[in-house]
């Protein structure tokens, strides 16, 4: 009997490993699917805008335009500088972004992807500068001059580019497996990715923004999310240190790849805080949870070469405070017995989150004054600027992009449209009754054992009281330490009698689905004042809804949820028609990218000015005229600088009303050899009060009746400016140094 039983235990466990497998590869399978769909879709949208394999390579440089084109620009150091250590050097002393100053690129700028992708590219280049792998091509421009096109993974261009649409395909992946996971069921998983594709404009921008920093980011940050969920369900401890590794890398991933990572863990670190505050993880999990961070947050540090920002972050001052509290602090907590001590502990923990945000304040005020560091000063002005009337120049360049306003009541329709709020709110509603129907079944099963005890307990004193005199039991109740522990248990049964502590001691809410949902809800708070983060939002979003697939959390008897698959079916019709909507809406875009004044200014560039020439403009044009032609540049649109920011206020003075002859002592101080003016920024105008007089005219009030610095150049001869190049779209002007003079020989008669 025993050897059978042991045969049966042993066929199940392997039947059950079986099964694990099974569910294992097709999850993968699933994952790996949808992320190649993903793929081939932003891929199929990025070709269809710019008719991207028809244009040269100097218009597919133009198309990447500003921050695109300005870290497009290392990738192609990267690529072009023999041997592999040259380029490495010209990053770490690049003076064409700031000239004439020297830049640790390494160290200022989030540039990481390019140069990983660059170093991919020169490993495999011998494989695939093949015909295979590169076919060129003659393209007929119509009047213009035909030009040769080349497509292929061979192109540099194309395999970067390939490497992005990769990283969008294993966004989706990571997507499905993390709402798999959550809502405990693949439906979940395939309910996000549909939700994902159904509002794919408000989810990403990567097919009309490929090399935005957010792009690299997203795939890894939803890894993250999707570990560190996993380790709150991981009771027995058993991945621990497998899923530590995994967090540290991808905590240092993010951190060099999108310099807003840092704000994003600065909320996660927040969000665990807060759950250790209200006992729905223990000290463990959380210093576990900081342990990843600091090993993520130090690494980075060293690999950015001490970014300055970073280590004077607002992540890092909050890091340091929670370490320390778990430290010295975490075992002064209240043992709640009665209302009177819950009342005084949820003051507390009020108390302490407020002690630990303001003493993270102080400390970043300390370590940003100890390093002299000003570099996120801009980010809490744009902050002030949205719920004051406090504007500046820094902070209307930011404002007055339609990326950072406020998020659009249309987008929240859309969201609605879809069914993706209205799933996320159900599942929410499902998981808040779930936890408390739990409490109180358990509660009411608690105090149902006690009235069964204190029964039988009574029963026995009645038997048991015969009159007879029994020495050991009155040795026993004389013993003072007995004494002292039924007095104790009295007080306890006696202070847990109150329903409401019952309840709240049994309130067990699931680490995972809350750090999730808090999780959606400060992404909410970021999307509606950035519109940009609406990605991070709508994407979590997604994540949630998928918990309304997972039948258990449902607040109906048993009977009843055989019916459930017919709920989700009359569900999913709004969403399947949404979706079936906008697909072919977005793959019905067809556009071409053509440029044609900018192509003259930029091969006018090449042909006529010295390599070693600076120029100065705006921050957009400037991007590409470094990535084209390689001149230097005296400012970039990377902005988390503050001598960046000063040079880019400086260079953009030419469209305010300044003087003539002090723009040119400022320009004289940056070295510039040319200007570029652009006629759009000098003679636009906004019906929003956006245009760069605008600006200016907020910026420095008194001046606002001048002309602008623009309008006078391209209206009338200035000394120091000479007009050299000019086009519908754009003009140069050579910078006359005073420095250089023409001195007459004289002759004595």
């Amino acid at each position: 009997m025993e050897d059978n039983k042991i045969e049966t235990n042993a066929e199940s466990e392997r039947k059950f490993s079986r099964r694990k497998v099974f569910k294992f590869c097709s999850i993968a399978v699933i994952a790996l699917t949808l992320g190649f769909v993903h793929y081939r879709y932003v891929s199929s949208l990025f070709e269809n805008d710019r008719s991207f394999s028809y244009l040269s390579e100097m218009e597919r440089e133009m198309s990447l335009r500003t921050e695109m084109g300005f870290y497009y620009s290392y990738y192609k150091t990267m690529v072009e500088e023999k041997p592999f250590i040259a380029g490495i050097s010209k990053l770490m002393y690049d003076r064409l972004v700031e000239y004439p100053k020297d830049v640790n690129a390494f160290n200022r700028f989030n540039i990481y992807p390019e140069v990983l992708i660059g170093a991919l590219y020169r490993y495999f280049e011998p494989y695939l500068n093949t015909s295979s792998h590169r076919q060129c091509h003659m393209v007929d421009r119509g009047e213009l001059p035909p030009v040769e096109s080349c497509v292929g993974i061979g192109q540099p261009i194309f395999f970067y580019l390939e490497a992005v649409w990769w990283l969008a395909g294993l966004t989706v992946a990571a997507l499905f497996l993390h709402a798999a996971a959550l809502s405990e069921s693949i439906l979940g998983g395939l309910l996000a990715v549909a939700q994902y594709f159904a509002n794919h404009s408000e989810c990403t921008r990567v097919q009309w923004a490929p090399n935005e920093r957010e792009n690299f980011a997203a795939p890894l940050l939803l890894l993250q999310t999707w570990l560190v969920s996993m380790q709150l369900r991981d009771k027995q401890r058993r991945t621990t240190f497998q899923l530590q590794v995994s967090i540290f890398i991808l905590n240092c991933l993010c951190l060099l790849f999108w310099q807003f990572s840092q704000f994003i863990f600065l909320t996660q670190t927040a969000i665990f805080f807060v759950m250790e505050q209200f006992r729905i993880i223990d000290v463990k999990a959380l210093c576990i949870f900081l342990h990843s961070h600091f090993c993520g947050l130090h690494m980075a540090v060293l690999l950015l070469q001490g970014n300055d920002m970073l280590k004077s972050s607002l992540y890092a001052s909050y890091f340091v405070i929670v370490s320390a509290y778990c430290l010295f602090f975490s075992s002064l907590r209240l043992k709640v017995q009665n209302r009177v001590d819950l009342f005084v502990e949820i003051w507390l923990i009020f108390l302490r989150i407020a002690i630990v945000t303001l003493a993270a304040f102080y400390l970043k005020k300390v370590l940003s004054d100890f390093l002299i560091v000003e570099e996120d000063s801009h980010v809490w002005d744009i902050l002030y600027s949205k719920f004051s009337n406090y504007k500046n120049f820094h902070t209307l360049i930011y404002t007055c992009n339609a990326v950072f306003d406020f998020l659009p009541l249309s987008s929240i329709q859309k969201l609605f449209r879809s069914f993706l709020i209205p799933f996320a709110m159900l599942s929410i509603a499902n998981m808040c009754i779930f936890w408390v129907t739990n409490a109180v079944d358990s509660c009411e099963k608690e105090i149902d054992n006690r009235s069964q005890k204190k029964d039988k307990d009574g029963d026995v004193s009645d038997e048991s009281d015969s009159g007879i005199e029994n020495s050991d039991l009155k040795k026993n109740i004389t013993d003072l330490d007995v004494i002292d522990k039924e007095i104790k248990s009295k007080i306890e049964g006696e202070e847990t009698s109150d329903v409401l502590i019952l309840v709240l001691r049994h309130m067990k809410a699931e680490p995972a689905i809350f750090y999730n949902i808090s999780q959606m809800v400060v992404y909410g708070v970021m999307a509606a004042l950035v519109m940009r983060l609406k990605l991070l939002f709508t994407t979590h979003l997604c994540i949630v809804a998928a918990i309304m697939m997972n039948s258990k959390y449902y607040p109906i008897p048993k009977s009843y949820k055989k019916y459930l698959p017919f709920f989700w079916a009359v569900c999913m019709s709004p969403l399947i028609q949404d979706m079936l909507q906008s697909i072919p809406k977005e793959m019905s875009h067809i556009g071409e990218f053509s440029d044609i004044n900018q192509e003259q200014l930029l091969e006018w560039i090449r042909a006529d000015t010295p390599v070693t020439a600076a120029f100065a403009g705006s921050m957009p044009i400037l991007a590409t005229i470094m990535l084209v032609t390689r001149r230097p540049i005296v400012a970039h649109p990377h902005y988390e600088h503050l001598d960046a920011r000063e040079r880019a206020y400086t260079v953009h003075k030419m469209y305010g009303k300044f003087t003539p002859h002090e723009f040119y002592q400022d320009l004289t101080k940056l070295k510039v050899s040319y200007l570029v003016v652009e006629t759009k920024y000098c003679y636009g105008r906004s019906s929003t009060g956006c245009s760069f007089e605008n600006i200016w005219d907020i910026e420095t009030p008194w001046l606002s009746k001048r002309p602008t610095i623009c309008s006078t150049l391209l209206t009338q001869p200035v000394d120091h400016f000479y007009p050299v190049f000019r086009n519908e779209h754009y003009a140069v002007f050579n910078i006359h140094d005073y420095s250089v003079r023409y001195m007459p020989r004289s002759f004595e008669s």
